[in-house]
């Protein structure tokens, strides 16, 4: 990141930043200027200001077994608070921000972001955190390979530095929702060093008009690389705000995260799920992890 480019924004010139990440003619995923996932464009339509259920990316730092911090890996929601004027219902006018934008969730002090195109750079600035978070998110555009600058992918590498006088032990999350229709078929998948979260739907007949989906079939997968990997098929399914509090419950224990999973006929919709990479620092240490999101939507 690069403080004295021209590209180089901070405090209130984020407020407007979504940086689109997306192969050449695939759609893209908006990367905001305070580190959210906004405008979910990849279902072969328009869709400025949408976000899909709580995808984001969040971090935890241990010491000695116990838990010194965890936030996500995001900065302060811009003004104004009062809400939207259209949306869903509890979404409206008067009612707040979507908890979808994890607005209640700690989150960095401030966010300074390098825009680059077709890079992205993010610094996450806390003094109170005890390291240091950037994060590296490109396209996957190589000059004259116009087949794999078309891969329907975003890419996110973190680059994590420990700071402190102390050995630590941190952990990167990445949550990805399901858009799709019940019910909802999460299936983990692993390999050396890797492992993929995929994301799909038992319904295989086009979706009914009427029905008013959000989206039409298909399916999305996270992936992550590193050495130690953990998973959550399922976050936990519960009624009211159960889901957010139980994932937070089980982000901010010590260790890997909490396996979860459904049959498939009681998985229903709205489902999200989580891969961690977890690996320990010295003081003055640095790791990288890399995650990514693809997308294939062939339907309307």
């Amino acid at each position: 990141m690069v403080a004295n480019s021209r590209f180089h924004y901070r405090h209130n010139q984020t407020r407007e930043i979504s940086f689109p990440l997306g192969g050449i003619g695939t759609g893209s995923i908006g990367l905001a200027g305070n580190g959210r996932l906004i405008d979910w464009e990849i279902f072969n339509r328009p869709n400025k200001g949408s976000f899909n259920g709580f995808s984001h990316f969040s971090v935890k730092v241990e010491r000695s077994g116990k838990i010194v911090d965890a936030r996500i890996l995001q900065g302060d929601l811009h003004p104004p608070y009062s809400g939207f004027i259209n949306g869903p219902a509890f979404n409206s006018f008067g009612f707040g921000p979507s908890r979808e934008l994890l607005t209640g969730l700690p989150h960095f002090q401030a966010v300074e972001f390098t825009g680059e195109f077709p890079i992205a750079g993010l610094d996450f600035v806390d003094d109170k955190f005890p390291g240091q978070v950037r994060l590296t998110s490109f396209n996957p555009f190589i000059p004259l390979n116009d087949f794999d600058s078309g891969l329907p992918a975003a890419f996110f590498e973190f680059q994590v530095k420990n700071t402190t006088p102390d050995l630590l032990v941190y952990t990167l999350s990445g949550t990805l929702s399901n858009p799709l229709p019940a019910n909802n078929l999460h299936t983990i998948k692993r390999e050396t060093n890797r492992a993929y979260l995929h994301l799909g739907t038992d319904r295989t007949e086009a979706v009914e008009a009427g029905e008013a989906p959000k989206t039409g079939l298909g399916d999305l997968t996270l992936g992550v690389e590193s050495e130690e990997i953990s998973s959550q098929a399922y976050w936990y399914r519960g009624g009211w705000f159960d889901n957010l509090e139980i994932y937070w419950q089980d982000f901010n224990r010590p260790g890997e995260l909490n396996p979860r999973s459904y049959p498939a006929e009681k998985a229903g919709a709205n489902n999200s799920g989580s891969l961690a990479a977890r690996f320990s620092l010295p003081p003055g240490g640095s790791r990288c992890v890399r995650f990514v999101i693809t997308w294939n939507f062939p339907y309307y």
